[in-house]
C-alpha cells in the first residue's frame, strides 16, 4: 500500500527554492532526500517570517517526529520550486506541517510532504507545550 498524505484546504505561506546540480542523483533528477531538505527550508523561512527559528520557538524548540513524502513528478537542475506551507492537526504539544511543492514555471505539483512537529525543550530533553504566543498565532491561521 502506498503512503497517502491528506489534502488540506489552506496554505498560508509560500517560498521558492532553486534546484542545484548538487541536488541531483545518478538518475539526473532530484535526489529523494532533498525534498525533505526543501521542506525544512520552507519551515525555516516561515518561522523566520514570524521572528522565530527551530531552536528559538518562543522559548522552546521544535523537533520533527515523522515525515512522509509522496513524489508526483521529476525535478531537474535549475527548476524553481514553489513550496506552499499549511498546518493541521494542532494539539497542545505540536502540529503537522503540510507542504505542496510545485514547479514554479509549469505549476505542476512535484511532491506533497507532511512533517509531524512537536515542541521540545532542549534543556530538559523533553517534549513541551506549544508556547502560548505561538498557539495564538497558529489558531488564527486559515
Amino acid at each position: 500500500m502506498r503512503i497517502k498524505i491528506k489534502e488540506i484546504n489552506q496554505y498560508f505561506f509560500s517560498t521558492k527554492v532553486f534546484v542545484r546540480i548538487t541536488d541531483l542523483n545518478y538518475g539526473n533528477h532530484l535526489s529523494n532526500e532533498k525534498m525533505l531538505s526543501f521542506a525544512q527550508q520552507a519551515r525555516v523561512d516561515y518561522l523566520k517570517s514570524l521572528g522565530y527559528g527551530e531552536l528559538t520557538f518562543a522559548g522552546k524548540g521544535i523537533i520533527m517526529t515523522d515525515a512522509a513524502v509522496v513524489y508526483k513528478a521529476e525535478v531537474h537542475a535549475s527548476d524553481l520550486l514553489e513550496i506552499k506551507l499549511g498546518i493541521d492537526d494542532l494539539s497542545e504539544y505540536g502540529f503537522d506541517f503540510y507542504y505542496k511543492i510545485s514547479n514554479h514555471a509549469t505549476g505542476k505539483v512535484v511532491a506533497n510532504v507532511k512533517t509531524g512537529i512537536l515542541c521540545f525543550d532542549y534543556t530538559t530533553q523533553k517534549i513541551a507545550k506549544i508556547p502560548t504566543v505561538i498557539a495564538e498565532i497558529l489558531k488564527k491561521l486559515p
